[in-house]
């Protein structure tokens, strides 16, 4: 057995506080080989969004990472998700490379089969990271450029003395991480409007990338 790099996917499950922990274990029995827990605080405005676990609560974050299992852990995280008990919301992004333990034949063929099984949802999931304070600002320019909700998680830099006398500028450790998903034809304005933020004007005040939604799910009924 030697460690390989292999193409996957990446389950994200945002759900309702305490709830995350269901579909773990949906997961898990499956065929998932684990999952990470985390609390984050969802940004929404209408009595809709609030149904859907997109308001301004907190919520679990669930990220699970998947590779030839990826078929059979969305079936059982769906099918947990149909009780409106639990509920919540999912998307699939593609991973171009994981490291995982296996034969080293095993690769080139679970590629072919990843790229194979790749579809396109319509929605983009825009990722920032900025400093301790400011997703809420990143938030309110998303929601007038179109977007409808997004999730904020703590985070934490790992910036040493030495990169801040390098790069010249001041690294703040405490971060906040914004999720937003977004319909692909509204992702470049939403990009354009939290770009042009404070923040995101200075030196070191954090970055933004995007990724494409492999698959789109409502979970709840």
């Amino acid at each position: 057995m030697e460690y390989l790099i292999k193409p996957g996917k990446m389950l994200i499950i945002l759900a309702g506080r305490h709830k995350g922990e269901r579909y773990v274990a949906a997961a898990k029995a499956a065929g998932a080989r684990g999952g990470t827990l985390a609390l984050g605080r969802s940004i929404g405005g209408s009595a809709f969004l609030q149904a859907l676990f997109l308001a301004d609560v907190q919520q679990d974050v669930v990220l699970i990472l998947m590779g030839e299992e990826a078929d059979a852990v969305i079936r059982a995280v769906k099918e947990a998700g149909k009780s409106k008990k639990f509920g919540g919301t999912a998307v699939v992004v593609a991973i171009s490379g994981m490291v995982r333990r296996g034969k080293a034949e095993e690769a080139s063929g679970e590629a072919c089969e990843a790229r194979s099984k790749t579809m396109e949802s319509g929605f983009t999931l825009i990722t920032a990271i900025v400093n301790h304070g400011y997703a809420d600002d990143i938030m309110a320019a998303a929601r007038k450029a179109g977007a409808s909700g997004g999730t904020i998680l703590n985070a934490r830099g790992t910036g040493t003395e030495e990169d801040v006398k390098f790069f010249g500028i001041t690294l703040v450790p405490e971060k906040e991480m914004v999720h937003i998903v977004a319909e692909k034809e509204k992702t470049p304005g939403i990009i354009e409007a939290i770009s042009a933020t404070p923040n995101l004007s200075e030196p070191g005040g954090g970055i933004v990338f995007t990724q494409d939604v492999a698959e789109f799910i409502h979970l709840g009924g």
